[in-house]
């Protein structure tokens, strides 16, 4: 787990723990709730809350439970002790979860207070990020308990609802955030820009965000029974009009040089099981060479023989045939922490123009799509221009053809940076991952399409024993109705 995520959080709740000793015996007190201790406030608060907020987007199910080996963004380079079966156990990913009684359940008191306090700039942060915590517990889990699991006491026994309902209350939360950002009236208490660290406290950049994610999730449900891929199509792009516009308004959490604070591409490549960094899987080289992508050498290490070359998980490398590495010029200590990139934003337009047939706005969006990565990551404009002018990416008047190449250019660009690579394969069935060439896999179809309810829920709670446990291989959540004929 991220040092610095670690180290904020445990500053985090000792300042919750101090600000509620007031009356040791008060036993009614909520020790998760911001007090009306003076030293106490929004302020103090917020940079743990946004810190909880990266560690749930990146650390938790995402790096340290296969995710990466899923993707096939990394091959371990080595057999003793090391499965890639896409078996997990019950307990899977409980750490998104627990954000019931973690992130969500502070990010919403951070969000209550400043309601409160009609302090609304800190309310807006608050409900942006308490949205984003929804969206992503009605993707992991489908149907799951709404604010009746942040009142325990109240609620012992949550009752359970729909991803719909999940995603309307997370919406609704993202449009009261977009008034508040810009409201005339900011409140008595704003927020400095050393206490919001992920952006400054600059207010554009949130409503941007607001408007960014509310297209991501509309794209969700592109396939969700009730809607159509044209009508959700038609909500992220107008959505996309007031979203990112830039580099500049990615939402990341920055590492610094100068600190032990670890980003965690950096810290999986420290302690890989090779003990010689991160191994690109076979799959994602051959997918850059066969492009004669300009990332591969901002990305990668040369081979032993020379060029990039992959490695298939499950296996040892032998001397003076050893693989490409994930380059550590590339996993930086300083690398961010990645919760939504500009050209995500892009690649979104270009889905759906392609899912409305519009293939030369779809051809438009995908080439600013790939630009804006390779941009990022500072390839030189002449690489930019050669890589764009192949015919490879060519926008094909087909919607399925159209959607399979921007989910592949996006896939790429999405390479260790946010979960959305797991979700889209999920939905779109996009890009054709090859699972074959993990050794020991259980499944060469599909990864794991959910997560499990946690064991202690199915036993406790009534509302959750009666949906039962899905078959995470063959029952994903609402929207993961799209039929391919390789999964």
């Amino acid at each position: 787990m991220k040092k610095i995520y670690s180290k904020i959080c445990i500053v985090f709740s000792l300042l919750i723990l101090f600000s509620a000793c007031d009356n040791w015996l008060d036993v009614d007190e909520d020790p998760n709730a911001i007090t009306d201790s003076p030293s106490i406030n929004e302020g103090i608060y917020l940079t743990g809350v946004e810190a909880e907020w990266t560690q749930q987007a990146v650390t938790f199910f995402v790096w340290w439970n296969g995710m990466k080996d899923w993707l096939l963004w990394y091959a371990a380079d080595g057999t003793q002790g090391y499965e890639t079966r896409f078996e997990i156990a019950t307990d899977y990913g409980i750490e998104i979860w627990n954000a019931y009684t973690g992130a969500l359940m502070h990010s919403n008191a951070l969000y209550e207070k400043a309601k409160e306090n009609g302090n609304n700039r800190f309310q807006a942060i608050g409900a942006t990020i308490s949205a984003w915590h929804w969206f992503n517990m009605a993707d992991y889990y489908d149907q799951a308990p709404l604010d009746e699991a942040l009142n325990g006491a109240e609620f012992p026994y949550p009752n359970v609802n729909s991803l719909e309902e999940i995603y309307t209350h997370a919406n609704a939360l993202l449009d009261e955030a977009i008034q508040l950002f810009n409201a005339s009236d900011p409140g008595e208490l704003v927020p400095s820009a050393s206490q919001d660290y992920i952006f400054g406290a600059d207010y554009s950049k949130w409503t941007k965000l607001c408007y960014s994610l509310k297209a991501r999730y509309a794209m969700r449900l592109t396939y969700l029974p009730g809607k159509t891929a044209t009508g959700q199509a038609d909500l992220a792009l107008q959505y996309l009009e007031n979203g990112m516009t830039s580099n500049d308004d990615m939402c990341a959490w920055d590492h610094l040089d100068n600190l032990t604070f670890d980003s965690y591409i950096y810290e999986e490549s420290l302690y890989d099981y090779s003990a010689e960094g991160m191994t690109p899987s076979t799959y994602i080289v051959n997918l850059l060479n066969d492009l004669n992508d300009p990332r591969r050498p901002i990305f990668w290490t040369e081979a032993e023989q020379g060029g990039y070359i992959g490695h298939n998980s499950g296996s040892s490398s032998v001397s003076g045939e050893k693989p490409s590495r994930w380059s550590m010029s590339y996993c930086t200590q300083s690398y961010p922490d990645m919760i939504m990139m500009y050209s995500e934003c892009l690649f979104l337009e270009a889905e759906a123009y392609a899912l409305k047939g519009e293939y030369a706005a779809a051809q438009t969006a995908l080439k600013a799509a790939v630009r804006a990565d390779m941009e990022y990551h500072g390839v030189a404009e002449q690489d930019i221009v050669a890589y764009l002018a192949q015919s490879e990416l060519s926008v094909p008047s087909n919607v399925e053809a159209a959607q399979e190449l921007v989910m592949t250019q996006k896939y790429i660009a999405n390479t260790f940076e946010t979960t959305e690579s797991y979700f889209d394969f999920i939905r779109t069935g996009y890009p054709k991952l090859d699972f074959s060439i993990i050794n020991q896999v259980i499944n060469t179809n599909t990864f794991p399409r959910r997560n499990p309810y946690p064991p202690d829920e199915l036993e406790k709670n009534p509302s959750i024993a009666a949906i039962g446990q899905p078959d995470y291989f063959k029952k994903g959540v609402a929207w993961d109705t799209k039929s391919f004929s390789w999964r």
